[in-house]
């Protein structure tokens, strides 16, 4: 349907822009325009919860979840998280791979500080284009006793 609706905006468009600039017509006031539009559908991409999230060896980890919903007009993109400790002000970024079906991914990420929270959100890219999912949260627990 928003499909439809742009060309038929196109349309008039080129029809006004041809009665209000009489210069730009032929002389037997027809023209041949050839359109060539570029579609791009996105991709969709959804941030899952955290899990595994635990103390491993002298460190906090956690497992960051996510799911790549669509291609798009894409054959593949590339999947990462953006996180950080202040909500909208994502300063992290996992590395990147490459998926080229929809389905699940997930990346560790580790060097995690005690009792803090942290924001997440999943990540698709391709061509310069730049898809999120919604951020979501997570809080790593106290020290556990037996590290003092």
């Amino acid at each position: 349907m928003k499909l439809i609706k742009l060309a038929l905006a196109l349309v008039v468009s080129l029809v006004v822009i041809g009665l209000l600039c009489p210069l730009a017509q032929a002389d037997n006031k027809t023209a041949k325009v050839d359109l060539t539009v570029n579609v791009i559908f996105p991709a969709s991409v959804t941030t899952k919860n955290a899990n595994k999230i635990s103390f491993w060896g002298v460190t906090w980890g956690a497992t960051l979840n996510g799911r790549l919903v669509d291609l798009g007009s894409f054959d593949s993109v590339n999947v990462s998280f953006e996180w950080g400790t202040t909500s909208g002000s994502l300063n992290r970024e996992t590395r990147s791979y490459s998926m080229s079906k929809t389905g699940a991914f997930k990346i560790k990420v580790w060097w995690l500080l005690p009792n803090t929270t942290y924001y997440f959100r999943a990540k698709a890219e391709c061509d310069g284009n730049i898809f999120y999912g919604d951020e979501l949260k997570f809080t790593t627990k106290k020290w556990p006793r037996w590290f003092w």
